[in-house]
């Protein structure tokens, strides 16, 4: 037991480092070169090079000054480093809710003409490839979404699609559905799933650090570059992620509903049976 406890505290130790400090220091070293160079001297090299020279170096023959001067540093940096990690992953909501196309009520137009325009296309290629069965008609409508579409981005259609699909073809809510029939899965299956739907969050993480880098470019526009780059690839690591997780979603109940409709089927325990088995349990209690 106590190697098993050393072992799991080494692991979460290793994930947090990785998922909160390692970013985080990254995110630090970008703003101090923001704060040091700005707009003017963005490429001067050099001069971040002696400014991090003279915050790190000690007094001529005080090494005890230069050690205690990099303790310092780390301590500070390290709970810093860890603060913005959790920044950005509590930025992952409101990221997530963009990419999907949950926009608050300011923007409730927007979203409609977009989900209008999409749901449009959408139609447009489906009478298509209905008419005449082109599969370059099919692809085009596929690439806009599984189903009619009803948000107005194509992440928000492919995460929704599962509940859609699964009650046009078992008459099911899966918000109701998917708690008791979780309890039923194969530990593997549920492994799979957490881990996919863990790569999605990841992916809207790193879209808030995208939110977090773009302050930086009104000081350093390099900064602006940083975050466009972790935005585009937060999108696409986002929609791969979504693509394997509907599926799996999907494959669940088809291989798995049968085992919970046998397990919740006809006679349930009446209320009188459920009331003297509380009883029982209790033991005069």
């Amino acid at each position: 037991m106590t190697g098993f406890l050393a072992e799991l505290g080494r692991k979460l130790a290793e994930r947090w480092f990785t998922l909160l400090v390692l970013p985080g220091l990254g995110y630090l070293l970008v703003a101090g070169a923001a704060v040091e160079l700005g707009h003017h001297g963005w490429s001067d090299w050099r001069a971040l090079g002696d400014a991090f020279v003279s915050l790190t170096e000690g007094e001529p023959g005080g090494q005890n000054a230069l050690a205690v001067r990099a303790v310092l540093l780390v301590l500070a940096a390290v709970p810093l480093s860890a603060g913005l990690g959790l920044l950005a992953q509590a930025l992952a909501g409101p990221v997530e809710r963009a990419l999907t196309g949950a926009w608050p009520r300011p923007l409730a137009a927007l979203a409609a003409r977009r989900t209008a325009r999409r749901a449009d296309a959408w139609q447009s290629a489906d009478t298509a490839y209905r008419t005449d069965g082109r599969p370059e008609d099919a692809a085009r409508r596929n690439a806009l979404a599984p189903i009619p579409p009803c948000h107005p981005t194509w992440l928000g259609d492919r995460l929704h699609a599962p509940a859609v699909r699964l009650r046009q073809e078992y008459g099911i809510d899966l918000a109701t559905v998917w708690p008791r029939l979780w309890l039923l899965l194969p530990s593997a299956t549920r492994d799979t799933l957490t881990e996919t739907r863990a790569r999605l969050d990841t992916a809207f993480t790193l879209g808030g650090w995208a939110v977090l880098y773009l302050p930086l470019a009104a000081l350093w526009w390099p900064a602006a570059l940083i975050a466009l780059v972790a935005a585009a690839v937060a999108r696409h690591r986002a929609r791969l992620a979504a693509e394997v997780y509907a599926e799996l979603v999907e494959s669940a109940v088809d291989l798995h509903l049968d085992r919970l409709l046998a397990r919740l089927a006809e006679p349930r325990p009446s209320p009188q049976q459920g009331r003297a088995l509380t009883e029982r349990l209790r033991r005069g209690l």
